[in-house]
């Protein structure tokens, strides 16, 4: 880090200690490119901040920051009152490979605020806890949940359970749920039966 980005980190970590609101959230969304550890601890002690935007905009910031320090803040983000808040780290979360920020996600499955945006987040990762889990969620009653856990699902490629449950969601009540089945099956390139589950509901008018 040069003299001049010390400073300036410097000075936006002052800033998060600003008596305006305001000031204080945009110093945070500033900070989310300031990725040292004086930043990243800065952004932490801010999501503790009595202001929802300000606990918002360092959320996003943290989205940057890779370390484990970080993965956990946000993992504990998942908690906050605001829901914004909770979404905004789900969604920052779904860059995470390690175990910790898959399990975290996989809890908020059972967010209704945050459901949709932790199953956006598991798109990115495809091992069989996943897996079982979105196609679980491709049973919920909430048409928007199984929307969501169709397109998720076209990532899981070398999964035959997605892809057979990808199939049957061809045939769901809802016309957006099988459109989505049958895009998501287009990216299982291995599997001649997705593709012609995919073809058989476009013929059908099923999948407009």
């Amino acid at each position: 880090m040069t003299k001049d980005s010390k400073a300036t980190t410097d000075a936006l970590i002052t800033a998060l200690e600003d008596k305006d609101a305001e000031v204080r959230w945009s110093a945070a969304k500033a900070l989310g490119n300031h990725k040292d550890s004086k930043a990243t601890d800065a952004l932490i002690k801010a999501l503790d901040d009595d202001y929802d935007y300000v606990r918002l905009s360092a959320t996003k910031a943290l989205g940057n920051h890779t370390d484990s320090k970080a993965t956990d803040a946000l993992i504990k983000a998942l908690d906050d009152d605001y829901d914004y808040v909770r979404k905004a780290a789900a969604k920052a979360l779904g860059n995470r490979t390690d175990s910790k920020a898959i399990a975290a996600l996989l809890k908020a499955l059972d967010d209704d605020y945050v459901c949709l945006y932790a199953i956006e987040a598991l798109g990115n990762h495809t091992d069989s806890k996943v897996t079982d889990a979105l196609i679980k969620a491709l049973k919920d009653e909430n048409p928007n949940v199984r929307l969501y856990a169709a397109e998720a699902l076209g990532n899981h490629k070398d999964s035959k359970a997605a892809t057979n449950a990808l199939i049957k969601a061809l045939k769901d009540e809802n016309s957006h749920v099988r459109r989505y089945a049958a895009k998501a099956l287009g990216k299982h390139e291995d599997s001649k039966a997705a593709y012609m589950g995919a073809y058989g509901a476009f013929k059908k008018g099923e999948t407009k």
